[in-house]
Formats: C-alpha cells, structure tokens, sequence
C-alpha cells in the first residue's frame, strides 16, 4: 500500500489555507499572486481528491464546512511544519557553517564562553552548536565536529583530549566561608546532579563514609546544578573544565584543594572525510590548543 497516497499536491493545500483564512476565493487569490477562477478551479479538485466538500458556496461568498473547519487545522499545521523545516536548513546553506555537537552543560559552561576566541582564530567558521542529546552517528547526521564525555574516544575516529574529568567542591563566596574542612559538607545542602561519580564518592575520597542523610535538591542538568550553586542554593560537585569561567568570574569558589578525577574526560571527535573542509580543520586545530 503506497504511503501519503492520500495528501493533495502542496498547491491546493496552499490554496485551500488561503481560502479558509480569508473565507473568500478571490482574496486568496490575491494572497497567493493567482487569478480567482484557479483558486476555485483547486478547490474543486481538492474537494474531489478528498470525496467531500470542504467550502459552503453562498452566491459569491464561500464558508467552511464542518469538514472544511477540521481540515483547516490540519494543513495549517502540516504547512507551518514544512515552512520551519525550511527555515531549520537555513545554517547549512551558509559558507563556513561548522556544525558542533556538544553536550548542554559543557556547551554553556565551556563552549559558549570561547566562541569568540573560536571565530578570531577561524574567521570564516560560523559554528552551529547541536546540543539535542542524539546519539552521535556521522555516517547519518550532518555534525562536523562532537564533543563527548567518556572514559576513552570511541575507535575508527579522529580524537583529541580536551580536557580530565576532575571533581571538587564549589559555592558561593559567602556559603564557602563556613566550610572549614570537608566534614562541614554534611551539615550544608548538597546539590546533586545525574553523573556517574557523586557526593558519596568524593567525601569516600577524603575519609569521609556519609551515609546519605544529606539534605539539598537534585538536578539532571549539571547545568542546572552548578547553576543553583551560584545562586547559594547549596554546594555543588562541579566538574573543574565546566567550572573554570565561574570560578574566573568569583561566581563560584573552591573551598577545597582536594579533587576527585572521575576516569572520564571530555574528548573532541570527528572523522577524515569531516576535516577535509577547511573551516571544520580549523576549528578541530583551535579545540586542540585549547586542552
């Protein structure tokens, strides 16, 4: 059974969202650059093509059907899809666009920050950053370039080491001051977020066996999480890469020198056939000299 063999030709869906809007064949007409006579002339093949009537013919004037009504939304909808979708391929239609897979938390809290320094030393890079979360495939998605947080890159691709996965403490300026060694941790909210290695782990890591009476919100985002941290919501594990511009900027501070490499890093990836384009090279040799 052949599929869609029930959708009209885009034409008279056009037209007939332009009748419907308006209620009237000429100003559809109008509306669309064409004569009144094909308007009517689509809609009555339309009307055909479906088996139904969809416009009411009052003399002159034309009203929907209860049909017509229904179908209305349905192809509003269905062309407003279709015309984000177009608009959606705008970034690849642009010279140098280098589209850039990355994960939210490190696209905010790494990325966002040196894009700058990115375009300055790629003039002609326009980066596109992809942070949907997709499973990363370059054999079937237009990404040029992937940031991802793992033990070790994935094999038969290109990698580079950004940077190590290391764990510490963070807080506000004003939380940090009460915590004078890392016992203080338990008397304080805790922020947690969804990765591997948490609060257990690193308090283990000082001596410390909590056992899980802490109080303090979770979070999926470490993002979010860090995010809450320097809003003084709590203390939050913060990954040092994603931490190093709050930290610069006194929004967040270490209270402790202690640390906790987690055995993961965030690698860079892409492929050979990906850095043949020279724009994409040149933003995969600046991620090199960033780690």
């Amino acid at each position: 059974m052949a599929r869609f063999r029930h959708i009209p030709p885009t034409q008279f869906l056009k037209g007939f969202e332009a009748a419907a809007r308006f209620e009237s064949f000429s100003r559809a007409a109008e509306d669309l650059g064409l004569t009144q006579s094909a308007i009517s002339h689509q809609m009555r093949l339309l009307e055909g093509h479906i088996g139904q009537p969809l416009f009411l013919r009052i003399g002159r004037e034309v009203r929907l059907t209860d049909a017509g009504r229904d179908y209305q939304r349905t192809v509003r909808q269905c062309l407003e899809l279709m015309e984000e979708g177009y608009r959606r391929l705008e970034p690849y239609r642009k010279p140098g666009s280098v589209v850039i897979y990355a994960p939210r938390d490190f696209s905010r809290r790494w990325l966002l920050h040196r894009l700058p320094s990115l375009q300055a030393a790629v003039p002609a890079c326009e980066p596109w950053l992809d942070t949907s979360g997709a499973a990363i495939d370059f054999q079937t998605m237009e990404i040029d370039l992937a940031i991802i947080h793992a033990e070790a890159p994935p094999e038969g691709c290109e990698s580079l080491l950004i940077a190590k996965d290391v764990l510490s403490p963070v807080a506000t300026a004003t939380l940090a001051r009460a915590l004078d060694n890392p016992a203080d941790l338990l008397g304080v909210p805790l922020i947690h977020d969804e990765r591997p290695v948490g609060w257990a782990d690193w308090l283990r890591s000082t001596g410390i066996e909590a056992n899980g009476s802490w109080h303090g919100s979770n979070f999926s985002d470490s993002d979010l999480a860090l995010a809450a941290a320097e809003l003084g919501q709590g203390v939050a594990l913060g990954s040092l890469p994603l931490v190093e511009a709050a930290i610069a900027a006194r929004s967040l501070v270490l209270p402790y020198d202690h640390t906790l490499e987690t055995g993961r890093a965030w690698y860079a990836i892409s492929t050979q056939d990906r850095l043949k384009d020279a724009d994409v090279q040149g933003a995969w040799d600046w991620l090199g000299e960033q780690s």
